[in-house]
């Protein structure tokens, strides 16, 4: 499973997404996690900006629906869909406020939530 990638400067999340719309229907093995574009700044999320990443296969959903086109970020080098920096760099697993201020509270799948120690 991948995990966020932050610099030694900055903290680790969980690993995985902490709140996810489904498993993925891609690889049947990851979860559709949401992710925020945070551009340059880490501390500071784009407006508007979050997407569906699997954390097993990577599969990129630009809306909160599973059942949408996906796309797949380039094996080399991953760009986060929004700004096209680095997407482990660049963007990070939202929390309660974030996926609240995009709209997508009622994607979530709480079943499928997992807290600040991975389970």
């Amino acid at each position: 499973m991948n995990s966020d990638r932050r610099s030694s400067s900055g903290p680790i999340s969980v690993r995985g997404p902490m709140h996810s719309v489904a498993m993925c229907p891609i690889c049947q093995a990851g979860l559709c996690g949401i992710r925020i574009c945070t551009g340059d700044d880490p501390l500071v999320p784009a407006p508007r900006g979050g997407f569906l990443l699997c954390d097993e296969c990577e599969a990129i959903w630009m809306s909160p629906d599973v059942t949408t086109a996906h796309h797949y970020p380039s094996s080399e080098s991953p760009e986060c869909p929004i700004c096209h920096g680095d997407l482990w760099g660049n963007s990070v697993w939202a929390d309660n406020q974030q996926i609240q201020s995009l709209g997508w509270s009622q994607a979530v799948n709480p079943d499928l939530d997992q807290t600040a120690t991975g389970s």
